[in-house]
C-alpha cells in the first residue's frame, strides 16, 4: 500500500496485487466514506484498509478478469453499490445489483468525494475512466486525478484487439481524456502514474506519423 495523495478533503491509497494490478481506495477525510476503484486478485491490503472506512461504492474501470478477480473478496458479505460500463457488466464474477450509472458525465458522490464517469470504449467495449473532480463545491483546489484502468498508461494506450479498437481508444482519449486539465494526474490500472500534460506530449509525437492501417495490440506512443 502507498499513499498517492493526502489532501484537505480526501486521501488516495494504491494497492498492487493480482497481475501487477493497481487498485485504489479513496477516502473522505471528513466522513471516512470510501470508494474502491478496481478489485484485482488477492486484495488483502485493500480489504484491510477498506474495513477501516465506511465503504460506499465500488467502481470498475473495465471487465477484464485481472481487474475484477478479487471482487467477491472486496465486497465481502455486503451488497455494495457498483459501477461498471454497461457493455462490460456481465464480466463481474458474482451476480451484482448494478445501482450506479457510469455513463459519461454522471456524478458519483460520497461525502466530500465527487467523481465524474467518462465512457472510453476501445480496450473493452465498456471501458470507463473516473475523474476525481477539483471544481466540486468546497473541494476546489484539490488536484485532479483520473483513474484510467487500461485505457491510458505512461507511454501509450491499453492493448487493442484490432485496428478498429485502437482507433476507438484514440478517439476516446482525444475526445474525453486529453481535454482534461494538463495538471491532472493519471492513475492507470498497471504501472506508474503520469499526467495529462506528459501524455499529450507523448501522443503528439505518435499523432504526427501516419497511422498504420494494420496497427493494434500493444501500441506505444514512441
Amino acid at each position: 500500500m502507498s499513499n498517492v495523495f493526502t489532501g484537505k478533503y480526501w486521501t488516495i491509497q494504491s494497492f498492487v496485487s493480482g497481475f501487477s494490478n493497481n487498485a485504489y481506495l479513496i477516502t473522505c477525510n471528513r466522513t471516512n466514506n470510501s470508494v474502491v476503484v478496481d478489485t484485482p486478485a488477492d486484495p488483502v491490503e485493500l480489504v484491510e484498509a477498506r474495513e477501516k472506512t465506511n465503504p460506499t461504492f465500488i467502481l470498475i474501470t473495465h471487465g477484464h478478469q485481472d481487474h475484477v478477480e478479487g471482487f467477491a473478496d472486496v465486497s465481502g458479505d455486503t451488497e455494495p453499490m457498483v459501477g461498471i460500463g454497461q457493455d462490460d457488466k456481465n464480466s463481474l464474477p458474482i451476480k451484482t445489483n448494478l445501482q450506479i450509472d457510469v455513463s459519461t458525465n454522471q456524478r458519483l458522490n460520497s461525502g466530500d468525494i465527487s467523481f465524474r464517469s467518462i465512457e472510453t470504449p476501445g480496450h473493452t467495449p465498456g471501458s470507463t475512466c473516473y475523474l476525481l473532480e477539483t471544481t466540486v463545491s468546497k473541494a476546489a483546489g484539490e488536484p485532479a486525478h483520473v483513474f484510467t484502468g487500461d485505457t491510458l498508461f505512461p507511454g501509450g494506450p491499453g492493448r487493442s484487439s484490432s485496428h478498429q479498437a485502437l482507433k476507438q481508444i484514440l478517439e476516446s482519449l482525444e475526445t474525453h481524456i486529453f481535454s482534461l486539465k494538463e495538471s491532472t494526474i493519471v492513475l492507470p490500472g498497471h504501472g506508474e502514474f503520469t499526467t495529462i500534460s506528459n501524455s499529450k506530449i507523448e501522443y503528439e509525437s505518435f499523432k504526427s506519423r501516419p497511422l498504420d492501417p494494420n496497427l493494434s495490440g500493444d501500441v506505444t506512443w514512441a
